[in-house]
């Protein structure tokens, strides 16, 4: 049994209930880059090693801990960032998503949506000290209580009002996540939103919705050091706060098709920053 709040599954509820488990994990892909001087003429930049996670499929504990392990190999803040997080999820595990969000948010992530971003894995866009997010690739809905089989197959819903301990799951998820997502920015009208889409599916975000909520967006504190630092470059990475912002808020698009190939996505981050006017 589960709690889908946002989709998010609350694994406090597995722990409780002798019900059938898990939901499958979300396959994680890392790659490291050193970070290199990138033109002639510009300031060096900050010294360290490019990291990229890639969280594909469900978000489960499982994922949570190969986060854990992978996310100490990023290190300083070199261009295009130290921490690169790719998501293409449809959820999962609630509670795993916000202790991956915590970390994430630790290590200064710049978290792109290249596939979409659904139920539990907001909590884990929300988390990006840069977050890019394409229109509609992101969907929200009240929280659920389900029955899943061992590969996260839906058997049935739950109805909290027949089960006193799904219920208190429940309620528990929807005390915790408007916290959350006030310690991560978000717009105080991110949770009402979520909660007012309780039908089966999910609610997908237009590009205001995902503005407004701040599910797109900068944390604010990492946004000013950012911007000091590209305008101190004397190339073509020199730039103010709103060129950093729209050349930024391209990368998702331009460079979701190399998803899979870390590297490349890296080379195509800096190439967006460098050169915001090519196709």
């Amino acid at each position: 049994m589960r709690v889908l709040g946002t989709l998010a599954l609350l694994s406090l509820l597995l722990v409780q209930s002798a019900c059938i488990n898990t939901s499958a994990q979300a396959p994680i892909k890392t790659e490291r880059q050193a970070a290199r001087q990138t033109s002639t003429g510009a300031t060096t930049p900050a010294p360290g090693r490019v990291m990229v996670i890639g969280i594909n499929g469900l978000i489960s504990k499982n994922a949570l801990e190969k986060v854990r392990q992978s996310i100490g190999q990023a290190s300083g803040d070199p261009i295009p960032a130290g921490l690169i997080v790719l998501l293409d999820s449809a959820g999962g595990d609630g509670v795993a998503a916000m202790q991956i969000g915590r970390l994430l948010r630790k290590a200064n992530a710049h978290v792109f949506v290249t596939g979409q971003c659904a139920s539990a894995c907001i909590f884990v866009l929300a988390s990006g000290v840069v977050r890019v997010a394409p229109s509609y690739s992101v969907g929200i809905h009240r929280g659920r209580v389900t029955m899943s089989d061992a590969n996260a197959k839906i058997i049935k819903e739950v109805d909290v009002n027949d089960n006193p301990e799904a219920k208190a799951a429940l309620q528990h998820f929807e005390r915790q996540a408007p916290v959350y997502f006030a310690e991560m920015g978000m717009s105080p009208e991110l949770f009402p939103l979520m909660q007012a889409h309780q039908f089966k599916g999910v609610y997908r975000l237009s590009s205001a919705e995902i503005t407004k909520t701040q599910l797109s967006g900068f944390e604010k504190a990492y946004l000013a050091q950012r911007v000091a630092f590209y305008q101190s470059q004397t190339g073509p990475y020199r730039m103010d706060e709103d060129e950093f912002k729209s050349r930024t808020q391209k990368v998702a698009s331009r460079c979701s098709g190399f998803d899979k190939q870390h590297t490349e996505f890296i080379k195509c981050y800096k190439e967006t920053l460098r050169e915001p006017f090519l196709n």
